[in-house]
């Protein structure tokens, strides 16, 4: 009885279509700082860790207190004189290799995984820009109130200690910052959105309000020094809107 020689089963191999990787996140961080040496080192060190890999240069618009020296010893430092929060960023812009430009106050703290959040976001190619909400690092019922606003659009909800986000095709389109006395936040989210009821345009693209909140100082408030642009304690947003800025401080913006 003859018996048919067995033939093997040679398996065949499959190629599975992977899916294609995304592209890492190119971003980099922006701080603009004026005489902030007493807060400088503990924020920079968390902003360190925070970062990681993401590039972070430091903007000094001539600090008188250290605050130079300082930021030397953690992140790449220019300095911009005479101080102005607007030409500092857009100098801080110009020195960073990056697709997305988050600007951030020194005396605000991003979450730690911000960078997910922000993403997440622009993996809608019609976010062009965007902030985080904010939170304060004082339980003032007034400060808890904004904090909870600012989960809502609208351009007067959200200013530039929110950390601002931008693709940089926009910002360069837009002309960066204007070299303003103050209230370069507001200007700048102003001609990002279209003009409208509560400026919920789209002037660019659109402007995407994050679920993560970044935490800023609650520092009492002291008016500007005469041809200071940059100090380091907050005015007040709700005062700063009904100021008209000084006509000495104001420099003449490029044709």
């Amino acid at each position: 009885m003859s018996v048919a020689p067995a033939i093997a089963e040679q398996e065949v191999p499959r190629f599975l279509a992977t899916p294609a990787k995304a592209a890492p996140l190119s971003l980099g961080i922006v701080l603009p700082v004026l005489n902030e040496a007493a807060i400088l080192d503990r924020a920079l060190v968390r902003l360190q860790q925070v970062a990681g890999e993401f590039p972070v240069v430091v903007v000094d618009g001539g600090s008188t207190d250290g605050t130079t020296e300082i930021a030397r010893r953690y992140f790449p430092t220019v300095v911009y004189t005479p101080a102005n929060r607007g030409a500092q960023m857009n100098l801080g812009a110009q020195q960073i290799d990056a697709d997305v430009l988050l600007f951030l106050h020194a005396d605000s703290e991003l979450p730690v995984d911000f960078a997910a959040h922000i993403e997440r976001a622009l993996a809608d190619p019609r976010v062009v820009a965007g902030c985080f909400q904010l939170r304060f690092d004082a339980a003032r019922p007034m400060l808890r109130f904004y904090s909870w606003c600012t989960r809502f659009p609208g351009r007067f909800l959200h200013f530039g200690d929110q950390g601002y986000f931008v693709r940089r095709e926009v910002f360069e389109a837009m002309g960066g910052y204007r070299e303003l006395p103050f209230m370069e936040d507001v200007d700048f989210l102003r001609r990002l959105l279209a003009p409208g009821f509560l400026g919920l345009g789209q002037r660019h693209g659109k402007f995407a309000v994050l679920p993560a909140a970044v935490t800023t100082s609650a520092r009492v408030p002291t008016p500007p020094a005469p041809n200071r642009r940059n100090g380091p304690n907050r005015i007040r947003r709700g005062a700063r809107r009904n100021q008209r800025a000084p006509r000495g401080n104001m420099r003449s913006l490029p044709q």
